[in-house]
């Protein structure tokens, strides 16, 4: 597919410009009430303010102002996946074994308080910052391009290295995680390209496969967290969500084979 796709310098700022607003409006909802839906809402946002920026040639890439606040953007995203644990543990233990964590959720409830403290402050200072802006006179259509299917490449090749390894053992967990992270990487990169028609399939297919992961790796943070607590035995817990673990990576590994076919990935 990849040499269907073609990036258009105009379509390409004017995305550059909706997603840069975008963060902008997700950051402001994310310091007024800093719930479930909307750090979940700047962690996408980050990530495809990253993944428009990685495509951006380096001389525009490395420019200070447009730098730094992308660095700052992935600074917020790595204080709101801390929180994100919290309310993934919390979550399940509260649904499905409440008798049993109530203390500790509530200590993850009050850790959680002073993540979000330090989070607020950070998304603070980036709302105070000069939003940066890409001019038409920055970019050269052959370079953007060029840099474009290079990233592209680049991604492609680390989803190839990483399924191979993790088809074949689930208990890859950074090979998994890594997997994840690069199919994300992938569709938001897919969804800068000018025609929408030719990467709406393997998109769709996409967002399938990765939620997969979203939940196996959900899982791996709740098994962690409770292997980690010495103070009280969760080995019922664990036990039950180890079973519940592998039943996920068999429905990713069936549909992973199906849809995406590792041994010919090619776009």
């Amino acid at each position: 597919m990849k040499k269907f796709i073609d990036i258009d310098k105009k379509i390409f700022l004017k995305k550059f410009e909706k997603i840069l607003n975008d963060f902008c409006q997700k950051l402001d909802e994310y310091i007024v009430n800093p719930n479930d839906e909307n750090i979940h809402d700047i962690r996408v946002s980050v990530r495809r303010l990253e993944a428009i920026h990685r495509v951006l040639p380096k001389s525009v890439r490395k420019q200070d102002s447009i730098n730094e606040y992308v660095k700052q953007a992935k600074k917020l995203f790595k204080v709101n996946a801390e929180i994100r644990d919290f309310d993934i543990i919390c979550s399940n233990m509260e649904s499905k074994y409440t008798d049993k964590t109530t203390d500790l959720v509530v200590s993850l409830k009050n850790s959680r308080v002073g993540h979000i403290k330090n989070a607020n402050e950070l998304a603070l200072k980036i709302s105070q910052v000069h939003i940066p802006k890409v001019l038409k006179s920055d970019l050269k259509e052959s370079k953007l391009e060029k840099r474009y299917l290079k990233v592209l490449d680049e991604i492609m090749l680390d989803i190839q290295k990483n399924a191979i390894i993790s088809l074949g053992d689930e208990k890859k967990i950074d090979e998994l995680h890594m997997l994840r992270k690069d199919l994300k990487k992938l569709r938001y990169s897919l969804e800068i390209a000018s025609d929408k028609k030719i990467t709406a399939d393997i998109l769709k297919d996409l967002k399938n496969i990765q939620d997969i992961l979203g939940e196996i790796h959900d899982s791996d943070i709740i098994i962690s967290y409770l292997r980690n607590i010495k103070q009280k035995s969760y080995s019922d817990i664990i036990e039950a969500e180890v079973l519940e673990r592998a039943k996920k990576y068999n429905i990713f590994v069936t549909t992973f084979k199906k849809n995406l076919k590792v041994d010919n990935f090619v776009l």
